[in-house]
Parts: C-alpha cells; sequence; structure tokens
C-alpha cells in the first residue's frame, strides 16, 4: 500500500482541526516547525499544495480541506479499531451472535447467572437473523436453531424443542378453542414454524393453512398473540415464560417434537477459548434444568 507518513498526516490533521500550528504543536506534543515540516513533508509526498502561508499562520487551500475531512474520518476508523483491538487483547471478552426470540425469551432471563459466574468477562451479545459472519472476526460463537449441518463450524447440540399453539388468554372473548378444527376456524398469525407438522401430529393432513398477518421474527409473532391479533404456532423454548406468567395460553395438547434443535457453533478454525468452553458449558446445564422442568 502506497502510504504517506503518518507522522505527516497526524500534524496535518491537528492543524485543520484545532486551525493553530501552535495549538497543533501542543496537540502532538511537538515544536512550531515541526508540525510545519510535516506538512511540506506530505505536499511533497502529494505534490499538491494543502495549505496557504500567511507569516507564521498557515490557511487550508479547498484541496486541504477535502484532503482532511477525509484524513479525519480515515484516522478515526483506525484509532476505533485500535481501541476495541486493545480492550479485547486486555480483557476476557466473547461476542455471542443470537436469534431475537431466543436471546428474549430464553436467554435473558437466565443469562444473570452466567454474568455472576463470570464477573470479569466482558459478553457481548449481537442479535441477529442471519448466520453469524465468522469471517470478520467480530463473532467468536453463535445460537443457532436448525439441523447442525452448517459448513466451516463447530455445532455443539445444546437442547430440542417442539411444536404447540398458543393464544391470549382473553383472545376472542376468553372462549378459547381447544380442538384442532376450532384453532383453524381462528386468525392465524404465521412466522417459521411448520403448520403441516403439527396438523400431521394431529392427525390431520394438509397444507399450511392461510394466514392473517405474518412476521418474519418469532418475537413480533408472540407479541401480536399477546395483543390479541389471533393464534400462533411457535416453539415451546420461547412461549414458555409467556405461559408460566399468564400472558399466553397453550390450547390443546398436540405438541410434537420440532425437527430441528439448537446448538452453539464456533469456526472450526478458530480455537476453543476458555470464556466460550464456560458459555458452552452453563448453555448445556441451563438446557437440562429447562427441559427437566417440563
Amino acid at each position: 500500500m502506497k502510504l504517506p507518513p503518518l507522522a505527516a498526516l497526524r500534524a496535518f490533521e491537528a492543524l485543520a482541526r484545532l486551525g493553530k500550528v501552535n495549538q497543533a504543536a501542543l496537540e502532538l506534543h511537538v515544536t512550531h516547525s515541526a508540525v510545519s515540516h510535516q506538512i511540506r513533508a506530505l505536499e511533497e509526498y502529494l505534490d499538491v499544495a494543502l495549505v496557504m502561508r500567511s507569516g507564521r499562520s498557515l490557511v487550508l487551500t479547498d484541496e486541504g480541506r477535502i484532503y482532511a475531512y477525509q484524513i479525519r474520518q480515515a484516522l478515526g476508523e483506525i484509532a476505533g479499531v485500535t481501541e476495541k483491538f486493545l480492550a479485547k487483547t486486555k480483557h476476557a471478552q466473547l461476542t455471542v451472535s443470537v436469534l431475537p426470540s431466543y436471546g428474549l425469551f430464553w436467554l435473558m432471563p437466565r443469562l444473570k447467572s452466567f454474568i455472576n459466574a463470570n464477573p470479569n468477562l466482558h459478553l457481548k451479545l449481537a442479535s441477529s437473523m442471519e448466520f453469524a459472519g465468522f469471517e470478520q472476526g467480530l463473532v467468536d460463537c453463535a445460537i443457532r436453531f436448525g439441523h447442525g449441518q452448517w459448513p466451516d463450524v463447530h455445532c455443539e447440540p445444546l437442547m430440542a424443542d417442539s411444536l404447540l399453539v398458543v393464544a391470549a388468554p382473553g383472545f376472542n372473548g376468553a372462549v378459547l378453542p381447544h380442538t384442532v378444527q376450532a384453532v383453524l376456524e381462528q386468525p392465524l398469525l404465521h412466522a417459521s414454524e411448520s403448520w403441516p407438522v403439527w396438523l400431521s401430529a394431529a392427525g390431520v393432513e394438509g397444507q399450511r393453512p392461510p394466514s392473517f398477518l405474518e412476521f418474519t421474527d418469532s418475537t413480533l409473532l408472540l407479541e401480536a398473540v399477546k395483543l390479541g391479533y389471533g393464534i400462533a404456532l411457535t416453539r415451546r423454548s420461547i412461549a414458555q415464560a409467556m405461559i408460566e406468567r399468564g400472558e399466553l395460553v397453550k390450547l390443546t395438547d398436540v405438541e410434537p417434537v420440532h425437527s430441528s434443535r439448537y446448538f452453539l457453533v464456533w469456526p472450526t478454525d478458530s480455537k476453543r477459548s476458555a470464556q466460550l468452553s464456560s458459555l458452552l458449558a452453563w448453555l448445556k446445564d441451563e438446557a437440562t434444568k429447562y427441559q427437566d422442568s417440563l
């Protein structure tokens, strides 16, 4: 990469930001003449006049103002990346990508015990519907729901799940449908779960019933159910807390096992850190407690 001297860039950025050579020199802990020398060196490197000289004062040219703005952004990005890197190397840190619904309804109510057991760990939760972007190094691991056959990652199974139909306690004037046919006659809210799987378990063969309202995220889906918009098919793991609080009601005894399950995943080309191992052990322990409580 063809880069000008960093000292010259810093001197020029400081002058452009502060407006005076002596203030730039004071900030950089150098002499007045050293700042002037660095800016002359930068102009020679670029073969462009960045400042106009008037006695001991330096005023930016039009080209200088444009270049200063761009340099300030670039140096700011370098400073920010460096600060994050130093924070990560000096302090134990773990960035976990997690599905919004699982993070809100299952993980957050339990996470305090992990934080209390790891007081020196800086934990960052990245809520996302997308698969973790391990390529950029922004995420250490991810909790994902699926079949566990993703390429280039370790997949450690955490817990299974099941499908159930729920409604708000006061839905339809509190006259709740408790048969499959009665459920299908109500306004249905859809997300990603498979109605044919649930219908098959109920002894009814059929296609996905039409939806009254559809969502891409189960967090919004369950909020809509809670507000009485309709009935939804959802996963036990994310509905359980709302059922226990009396915000949702399970409508039928039909509850087939979900074909997918939760996994903790991380790149195959990265070493499993002590922090990741601690999280994995804690997640497995919490998953066992949860499933034993059902």
